[in-house]
C-alpha cells in the first residue's frame, strides 16, 4: 500500500468524493504533457489476466472518500488516526471501449467484519484500513477490486472556486446548522451558481427522509457537473493547478504514479454522457451496533437487484430474460383513458418485464409521464423514460428504498405518452 502523504484528516462530517473527476483531469492535463512516456493501457498490464473470466475486460477502482475535520476553522491532521469512510464508489472501466460506470455503496450497508461483528461497511477503514474496505466490498458485491484510492477533500472548496463555481439546480430549501453547529447550510431552491463552500454544503446536506441516500444522489449529480466543466475549453488552462490540488488529497492508494497517469489518460477518453450511475438498492433497519453499543441505522442491500446491477452496470452485460422477469413494475393510467397504460403494459411484458398490475393514477390530468424508480439503476430508468417519448416529457423520481415487497418501479402514463417501439430498456 502506497501512502501518498504522511497523514489523513479525521472527520465529523461527510463530503463529496470527486476523484472520478480527478481521473479525467489527470488524463486531460498530465496526460497532455506525458502521453509519449506513458501508455494509457499501462494500468492493465498485470491486473486483467489475474481477474476472474467475467472481469478480464474490466478495471475496477474502489474510491474511498473521507470527511473534513475542522476545529475553529482550521484543518486538523493526525497521521496516526484512522477514520471511517463516508463515501464509497466502485468505478468500473473497460479499457477497450472506454465505457465507465459508477456504483455508489451506501455508507450504512450492513456487513460482517471479522472480530467485530455485524456493523456498517464504512467501519472497515477504521478497523483495517483500505485493504479491509476492499475485502468487504469484494465479498458484498462478489466482484474483484483491482485498485483503491482513499482521499480527503480539504481542497474541494478551492477547486470549485478556481472553476468559477458550478451552476446547480437546487430542488428544495436546504437549511441546517447554525448557532455554533459547524455544519452551516443555507441554500434556496432554484438554478443558481454556487461557490465552493456552497457546493460543499449542497453535497453534505441530508436533512431529509432518505438521509444519506439523498446525499449519494446529490454527489453523483455534482460529479457530472464537475466532469462537464473541467473539460470545457475555457477551463483547460487551469488543469495544472487543479491537478496539484487534487494530488494533495490522495491519502492511500495501491496505484503507482505511472498507473495513475495511465488511468487518467484512459478516463479522458470516456464519454461523459455514457457513464452509467447507480446506487445499491435496499432498505433501512435499526439494530444495536456491537462496537458503539447503541441503536444505529443500517442499510440492508437488496440481493436480487444487486446481482442485476453488477451484471448491467459493472460488467456492461445486457439484461438476461431472468433479469427482466425479476423487475416488477406497476403501470398507472394518469389520463381519462386506460388504453395508453394498457399499451405500455403489453409492450413491457413483450420485453420480458413483470407487470404486477395496471391501475388508475390518483388523478386523471397528468401531462408528464412519471417514473418512480426503486432500483437505484439510473441507466435502466433512463432507458425506460426513452421508451415513453422524449426524455424531457418524463419526470423521474429516484428512491432506492421502499417498503412494498415485489415492487421495483411505478410508471404513470400522462398525456405526453408516445410509445417508442424501438427503445431497448
Amino acid at each position: 500500500m502506497r501512502q501518498v502523504r504522511g497523514g489523513r484528516k479525521i472527520g465529523w462530517g461527510r463530503t463529496l468524493l470527486t476523484i472520478l473527476a480527478a481521473f479525467v483531469v489527470i488524463g486531460a492535463g498530465v496526460g497532455y504533457y506525458l502521453y509519449r512516456q506513458v501508455s494509457p493501457h499501462a494500468v492493465t498490464d498485470t491486473v486483467l489476466a489475474n481477474n476472474p473470466p467475467a472481469f478480464r475486460n474490466r478495471i475496477t477502482i474502489l474510491l474511498l472518500g473521507n470527511a473534513l475535520s475542522i476545529i475553529n476553522g482550521k484543518d486538523q491532521t493526525n497521521p496516526y488516526v484512522r477514520d471511517r469512510t463516508d463515501t464509497m464508489m466502485l468505478v468500473s472501466i473497460n479499457p477497450q471501449t472506454y465505457q465507465a460506470s459508477v456504483l455508489s455503496i451506501p455508507r450504512d450497508t450492513l456487513v460482517k467484519i471479522p472480530g467485530v461483528g455485524l456493523t456498517k461497511i464504512n467501519e472497515a477503514n477504521y478497523f483495517g484500513g483500505p485493504k479491509l474496505a476492499v475485502k468487504l466490498v469484494e465479498e458484498t458485491l462478489h466482484v474483484p477490486v483491482d485498485y483503491y484510492m482513499e482521499t480527503t477533500m480539504w481542497n474541494f472548496v478551492k477547486i470549485i472556486n478556481s472553476l468559477g463555481g458550478l451552476t446547480v439546480d437546487v430542488t428544495q430549501p436546504m437549511n441546517y446548522g447554525g448557532y455554533g453547529n459547524p455544519l452551516d447550510i443555507h441554500l434556496k431552491p432554484g438554478v443558481q451558481t454556487l461557490n465552493g463552500y456552497q457546493v460543499l454544503a449542497y453535497v453534505r446536506f441530508r436533512h431529509e427522509p432518505l438521509g444519506d441516500i439523498s446525499r449519494i444522489q446529490q454527489q453523483q449529480y455534482i460529479v457530472k457537473l464537475i466532469l462537464k466543466k473541467v473539460l470545457t475549453p475555457s477551463q483547460i488552462w487551469k488543469l495544472p493547478e487543479i491537478i496539484r490540488e487534487l494530488s494533495k488529497d490522495i491519502v492511500y492508494t495501491n496505484l503507482s504514479l505511472r498507473q495513475e497517469i495511465a488511468l487518467g489518460l484512459m478516463a479522458a477518453h470516456v464519454n461523459q454522457s455514457q457513464i452509467r450511475y447507480a446506487t445499491l438498492a435496499g432498505y433501512p433497519v435499526q439494530r444495536m451496533d456491537p462496537y458503539m453499543h447503541q441503536m444505529l441505522d443500517y442499510w440492508i442491500v437488496n440481493q436480487r437487484l444487486m446481482h442485476l446491477m453488477v451484471d448491467e452496470i459493472v460488467l456492461e452485460r445486457p439484461l438476461t430474460a431472468a433479469d427482466r422477469r425479476s423487475v416488477h413494475i406497476v403501470v398507472r393510467a394518469g389520463t381519462l383513458s386506460m388504453a395508453p397504460a394498457l399499451q405500455l403494459a403489453q409492450w413491457l411484458r413483450q420485453r420480458g418485464f413483470t407487470v404486477n398490475e395496471v391501475i388508475w393514477a390518483n388523478h386523471h390530468n397528468h401531462v408528464q409521464n412519471e417514473i418512480l424508480d426503486f432500483t437505484g439503476d439510473k441507466y435502466l430508468v433512463a432507458r425506460m423514460a426513452n421508451a415513453l417519448g422524449p426524455l424531457n416529457d418524463t419526470a423521474i423520481t429516484e428512491s432506492p428504498y421502499h417498503d412494498v415487497p415485489g415492487l421495483d418501479m411505478e410508471i404513470t402514463v400522462g398525456s405526453d405518452f408516445h410509445l417508442n417501439p424501438a427503445a431497448r430498456p
